[in-house]
């Protein structure tokens, strides 16, 4: 059987690392469980490279038994407008593999709108790249309790208190103003944010 890879991302900002705790944990968590003995990795902001300290950045750290590989790029918000509903019972994506296949074999189904939505047995789950947190009209914020990977920023927000977890089917989507996406790279305050109507 291949070993298993697996992907983490970190957040840099002018030459910092963000909040990257609790994903150094999950790398720890992921390692403990798959291969017994977990992988403890410490980083400083030493490695960020010296033209891209100025600059919001994506360090994608690669992963198995050991580390593989730790790149680092310039980080743009994508334009995600609009989304498309996808129904697939089976999917699983409970850590955060390198192999995307599934989901990249969504996505190339549904490429008429920005992002897809996955629906696992009639629950909203994920985008194929971030947790949702879906916006009622009285503004309180809702994400799905059957998430496909529980993010460390869906997390984060969970136990702060600013969002509570929900299922939501699809037909409870249009109760909903609209959907955050959020994930490593991106905040609620980033306001990526997809208007019901634009749900598809």
């Amino acid at each position: 059987m291949t070993e298993p890879i697996f992907v983490e991302v970190l957040k840099v900002k002018n030459g910092t690392f963000i909040d990257i705790q609790d994903q150094l944990e999950r790398i720890y968590r992921t390692t403990l469980h798959f291969f017994s003995k977990p992988l403890i990795v410490n980083l400083t902001n030493n490695i960020i490279p010296i033209d891209l300290r100025n600059k919001l950045v994506k360090c994608r750290i690669v992963y198995a038994k050991e580390i593989i590989s730790i790149h680092f790029e310039t980080y743009k918000l994508r334009n995600i407008q609009s989304l498309a509903l996808v129904e697939h019972n089976t999917i699983e994506y409970s850590y955060k593999y390198k192999n995307r296949d599934k989901i990249n074999e969504l996505l190339r189904q549904h490429n008429e709108c920005d992002d897809i939505l996955i629906v696992k047995n009639s629950l909203v789950t994920d985008t194929s790249y971030s947790n949702v947190v879906f916006k009622d009209i009285d503004g309180k914020l809702y994400t799905p309790a059957s998430t496909l990977l529980a993010g460390t920023k869906r997390q984060k927000l969970l136990d702060t208190g600013i969002i509570y977890k929900k299922e939501i089917r699809i037909n409870d989507i249009k109760s909903y103003e609209g959907v955050y996406l959020i994930n490593a790279m991106i905040d609620i305050e980033d306001n990526v944010f997809v208007n019901i109507d634009n749900i598809r």
